[in-house]
């Protein structure tokens, strides 16, 4: 009977061994697929700037192949401790310990990434360009105002607008920019809304909600997530008695949702 339950403790303590050798392989290929499918289905950028995007996935190849590699490594006998062959059962790690690390994968699979949204922007506190200091606006791409502001793109107005916040230097300047409708009535003033996009430097942690103030043509129309192209001038308006660069809509047309995220 004694042998018996010997032979039963062995076997199952050789069963808890297989296992921690295996999900410790099993969990680096996990996370390394589920890079290498992000690549796949091109929704990387959902999470980082474009920049970043070779070396991650690289990064995730690296991980499967480092896991494929464990798994074909040959298994070593681990040596019973209670006898006296000096053996330390310290470099494993629990079953709770493998369970933590699986939770952050679970959660990517079970919340597929989606873009930011308005929701966000308000939590974030949205920046309108030429009316708050937008901090880091350094790295935004300054332009000059001598060229065509036609072909001005949301980030170019956002980085003019940082460099020089004055309406008078834009008065009657023309405008298209394609964004996020936004209602944020403590930013803006009454009778205007915002068109946003999201700033980001590193990645989606670090996105800023940045546009442009425009006068709301559509009487309260336009709903909070649409997206629209606006066509018109800039102008001006009066905020806490200074005046503010705003856009003067000729035509807003809803259009179909784009990628929120300006790098």
């Amino acid at each position: 009977m004694t042998i018996r339950i010997e032979r039963l403790r062995a076997r199952h303590a050789s069963w808890g061994i297989d296992i921690r050798r295996f999900l410790g392989p099993f969990i680096l290929a996990g996370y390394g697929l589920f890079i290498l499918s992000l690549f796949m289905r091109n929704v990387m950028q959902l999470y980082i700037n474009p920049v970043y995007i070779a070396p991650t996935t690289l990064a995730g190849a690296v991980l499967v192949g480092l896991a494929a590699l464990s798994f074909a490594r040959p298994s070593v006998d681990a040596c019973n401790c209670e006898d006296a062959c000096g053996c330390s059962d310290s470099h494993t790690m629990g079953l709770h310990t493998y369970g933590l690390l699986c939770v952050p994968l679970l959660l990517a699979l079970l919340f597929p990434p989606r873009a930011l949204a308005s929701f966000s922007a308000i939590e974030r506190g949205p920046q309108a360009a030429g009316m708050t200091v937008l901090h880091g606006a350094s790295s935004v791409k300054r332009v000059s105002l001598s060229v065509n502001t036609k072909t001005f793109g949301m980030m170019d107005w956002v980085g003019a607008l940082s460099a020089d916040p004055n309406p008078r230097d834009y008065q009657g300047k023309p405008v298209q920019v394609t964004g996020m409708v936004l209602h944020a009535p403590g930013s803006v003033p009454t009778g205007y809304i915002m068109v946003i996009r999201y700033m980001v430097t590193c990645c989606i942690a670090d996105a800023r909600p940045v546009g442009l103030v425009v006068r709301d043509t559509s009487h309260g129309a336009l709903k909070d997530n649409q997206w629209v192209t606006v066509t018109g001038t800039m102008t001006s308006a009066s905020e806490s008695g200074q005046k503010v660069a705003v856009v003067a809509p000729t035509k807003m047309v809803v259009t179909k949702s784009g990628n929120p995220y300006m790098y």
